[in-house]
């Protein structure tokens, strides 16, 4: 195990690619409070306009807030939309 992250860590190193993309770490990019983008997600737990849960890799991720939906998603991303008032990783 200890010599499969070295050699990951490695190859990313040699591509220069981010660390993060390497490992599959979910990654979450705001716009303000209007919009998070949710990139390596597993699958969606609940969906209500008040909170989102996601299942991660190695967490629940929670979003909350009002007028919350789901712009669009597929396998590796999701967008959503309303005024986001709280993430919160559990």
């Amino acid at each position: 195990m200890e010599k499969e992250k070295r050699e990951r860590d490695a190859f990313s190193k040699a591509l220069m690619l981010p660390q993060d993309a390497v490992k599959g770490e979910t990654l979450l990019t705001f716009t303000g409070q209007r919009a998070v983008l949710i990139e390596n997600y597993r699958s969606i737990l609940l969906y209500s306009d008040t909170k989102i849960q996601i299942q991660a890799k190695r967490y629940r991720l929670t979003v909350m807030g009002r007028n919350l939906g789901i712009c669009y998603y597929d396998k590796d991303e999701m967008k959503i939309t309303g005024h986001v008032e709280a993430v919160n990783f559990e």
